[in-house]
Formats: C-alpha cells, structure tokens, sequence
C-alpha cells in the first residue's frame, strides 16, 4: 500500500481510524468521507459504458467486503425524480398500522444523519448508529487495496443501513422498542417479516442501494429533469436509468403521469428486466375518500402509487386488507421539510411555508401549493417574503423564472421581500453565488414587470440565521399585518432553516 505522506486523504481515514468508537466518532468519521457533490462530480467524468459498467462491479465488490447478506431481505424499492420520498415515508406509515416493523432508507437528512436510517417510524438510536457505523468501517478500513479505499459518504451510509436491517438481532435492540406497540411488531420482527424500503439516491440502474439482488416491489414516481449530467438529457433517457431497479419476478408500479415516452420505456424495461408479467402497474391519485396528512395535491399523487404498493406488498404476505388501518396509515404519514407550514414563537406575525424544491416541476408545483393557503381576496392584506437558494451546478434562472411566473398574475403586488440565503449554520458561507441570483432575480423583474413594476426589497446572507433575522426584522417593520414567507430550493436550506428553529 502506497504511503500515506503521499495521499491526503488516507492520511484523513487513518485519523478518522483513530477516533473514540462511539456516536460523536462516527459523526466525525463520516464527515471524512468523500461528498456527495464530490461523488457526482467524479462519476459525471465517467461517461463511457465500460466506466459505468466497473461502477456497477465496484458496488458488488464493497458488498463482499462488507460480508452482508442480502439475499433474504423483504424489499421495497422506490425511485423516480420528485415524489420518492415522500411515497417512502406514506409507505412505511402504511404497514406501520399493519403490525409490520419495517425499516425506511431515506436521502437527504435534514437535522441529523440518523434520519436516513428509520425502523418502525422513528430514527435509528445513536449507540446502534455507532455500532453499525464502525463495523462497516472496520470492514472497509481492513480491506483496502490503496489507502484511501473506502466508499464516499452516501455508499457508506447505504452499507451501514443494510447492516442495520439485513440481520435484524432483537438482542442489538432495547427492551422498550416495541413497548408502545402491539405484540404482533415483535411477532413479525421475529419471523423476520419485515420490510425494507429503499429510496434511490441518485437515478437507479447504479445507485448504491440498487445492490439489492431481488425486490418485491419496486416504485418509480413521476420522471423529470434532474441530475441529466448522469442520467441523460431526455425522459426516456432518464426513464431507463430509474428502471434499472426492476428486478426478475418483482412487481413494478408507476404513475399514470407519466408521458407517453417514458412510459414505453418503462414497458420496455419491464419485459427486458423480467418483472412479473412483464408490465408495469400504472396507478391514479389518492382517491377523495382519503384523507391524508402531508399537504399539496401532488402529494395524492405520490401516495396513490404508496397505496397500491402496499397493497401489493400486503397480499404478497398473505396479509388482509384493512381500510380503516390504510385510512389511518395515511393520515399519519409524515415527510419533513416538504409542504411544512411552521409558525415559531420567534416570529410573531409571520409563517414560513417550507418546501424543498430543486427542479422545475417541483418548483412549479411548489408554487402551486403555496399560492392555495391564501385566499385571492386576502392577499392585498399579505406581505410575501421569499427565501431562496439552489447549488451552483443547477440553473437559478429558470427555477427562479417558476417562482416568478406562478406568483405574477396573481395579483398586482407580487413579492415583497427576497432573500437569497446560503445554507450556512454554524458558520457564514459567504454570498458571491447569492449576488448573482440576486442580479438575476433584477433581470427577471424588469422582464416580466418592465419599469413601471413595484421591485421587490432584495437581500442576501451567507448564513440561514441572518436570513432569518432578516424576515424578523421585516416582520417588525410590518406590525399589523400578515407576512408569509416561502422557503424553497435546495433541502440544504430546507436542513438549515428546520436547524436554526430547533436551536431559538
């Protein structure tokens, strides 16, 4: 193995090695990691089959370092473009109410990197993170081939969760994770009934949690433009990418809106991949006799294709039908940082409306929600406050022509005030990216309004907290009346502003 003087970054592993072998360790170890933008930035360089193809290799060999077997697992596996998550969560709370004791797969975290990995609806305890966190390390970090060899930030996480959940031990539990439940959790957990949903990071055919060798269901949520540096620059380019986490004999669902070309994709795929009857379920929006707890009407359509997937999941497992305990499932689902309306005692008239939206549809659509919690007559009587940020590898523009465009003709008033906020907690990150979109936003405004359009007040900040003393600054200046602020973009700044209220 070359030396470590030689290569920075092994020189960081050998001192993460060195850490205390509990929680606050592993934390610190984790951040030693390779990035997730650094990750994508090192695969968009490899855009040639073969590349990609040793990329696909790559994650079956971690999978033997790990010595993981996978091979028994009960999988629930769920991609798409906007929705995925969110179909995650409305499942898990769905077999929750069935007595399954399930465990959920989730990306991005918002205040802590627990979140990711959830059994039976609540995060997993800091001294089982810690326990699987440093076995998958000690794997990794004992059977290096360069002295940097160990997998980036989400690849490792994946590897810790399915060691979290691949060889369920109610030993490595305690005593009470089951006291709130009924007795049928434990029976399952026992039998080994228990199902694990997978959300894809990052499209599908060679996203880390696609080493999964069979599913037995497997979701795709509504397809669109995101992430077109790997996927590819069309539809049904990225249509082919998601599908490759249809497996043989495993029974695949989508949503009826998709277009006519990804759909043919997906058939494609279907019957190249061997999926059950070779063909892809399509499924509607949440019928109006469910009520369900998470806002926006494109929720429904979200936990439409939750509902038959559990459905299906449920009658795969001999298990009957319960509507009542479906209705319930769905009125308790529960995804943060997405349709959030937050009041805090910090802020005496203003609500924030938050919801991480980084891609034109889910911008747009963003929009569309926030634009029904107010009443066309009440919105003269309104200030609105937005709170914008998105990474620089994404077009700022045309996010923020959405923004601009469904709030402009709504009345004649428009925005009142614009932040745009770097995703800073503990410390600033400064606002060169900031002013450019704040030049933008200008250009945007004299487009769409010309000279004689009211201009909204424009700030920026390289950190979340002075943001938002900015909007409780404004809040003061507007005493008497309402002003509600969005909060959109990038889930970093969804994580930054759910942090600083958890800390006021």
């Amino acid at each position: 193995m070359e030396s470590e003087l030689n290569d920075p970054q092994a020189r960081i592993f050998k001192e993460a090695n060195e850490l205390p072998r509990d929680y606050d360790g592993a934390l610190k170890a984790l951040s030693a990691l390779t990035s997730n933008s650094a990750s994508v930035a090192n695969w968009q360089k490899s855009n040639d089959t073969n590349e990609k193809t040793n990329f696909e290799a790559l994650q079956l060999s971690y999978l033997k370092r790990t010595n993981l077997n996978l091979s028994k697992l009960h999988v629930i596996h769920i991609t798409g473009t906007k929705g995925k998550g969110s179909t995650c969560a409305i499942i898990h709370s769905i077999l929750h109410q069935f007595s399954l004791p399930s465990f959920l797969y989730t990306s991005p975290h918002l205040l802590h990197p627990r979140e990711r990995l959830r059994f039976c609806g609540k995060s997993i305890p800091k001294h089982l993170f810690a326990l699987h966190f440093w076995k998958i390390w000690d794997s990794f970090y004992s059977t290096r081939s360069f002295s940097s060899d160990i997998p980036a930030y989400f690849t490792f996480l994946t590897f810790v969760f399915f060691s979290f959940c691949s060889t369920p031990n109610p030993s490595n539990f305690s005593s009470n994770i089951f006291q709130n439940l009924s007795p049928n959790f434990s029976s399952n957990f026992k039998e080994g009934l228990i199902p694990i949903i997978l959300e894809v990071g990052i499209g599908g055919r060679t996203d880390p949690t696609n080493i999964v060798p069979q599913t037995e269901v497997c979701g795709i949520s509504i397809i669109d433009y995101d992430h077109c540096e790997l996927l590819g620059n069309t539809l049904e380019s990225i249509a082919w990418e998601k599908s490759g986490i249809f497996k043989p004999k495993s029974i695949a669902f989508s949503v009826e809106s998709q277009t006519d070309g990804v759909k043919k994709i997906l058939n494609e795929r279907s019957i190249e991949k061997e999926v059950f009857n070779h063909r892809v379920c399509y499924t509607s929006k949440l019928d109006d006799q469910y009520t369900l707890s998470l806002d926006g009407n494109f929720q429904r359509e979200n936990a439409g294709l939750a509902l038959e997937i559990s459905k299906q999941f449920l009658t795969l497992h001999n298990i009957p039908i319960d509507e009542d305990k479906i209705k319930t499932g769905l009125k308790n689902a529960c995804w943060p940082g997405r349709a959030m309306v937050v009041t805090h005692s910090s802020f005496h008239n203003v609500t924030l409306y938050i919801d991480g939206a980084h891609t034109l549809a889910s911008v747009r659509e963003c929009m569309k929600w926030y634009n029904s919690k107010t009443q066309p007559q009440q919105r003269q009587e309104i200030e609105r406050v937005l709170i914008f940020n998105c990474t620089e590898n994404r077009d700022s523009k045309e996010l923020m022509r959405e923004v601009w465009k469904e709030e402009r003709g709504k009345d004649d008033n428009g925005w009142n005030k614009v932040i745009f906020c770097n995703v800073g907690v503990k410390e600033d990150l400064g606002v060169k990216w900031q002013e450019k979109n704040r030049e933008i936003w200008g250009e945007l405004e004299r487009e769409y309004g010309g000279e004689k359009e009211r201009k909204a007040e424009k700030a920026v900040s390289g950190r979340v907290g002075e943001g938002l003393d900015d909007v409780m600054e404004y809040g003061r200046r507007m005493e008497g009346r309402r002003v509600e602020v969005l909060v959109t973009g990038s889930l970093y700044l969804v994580r930054g502003v759910l942090e600083e209220l958890v800390e006021r």
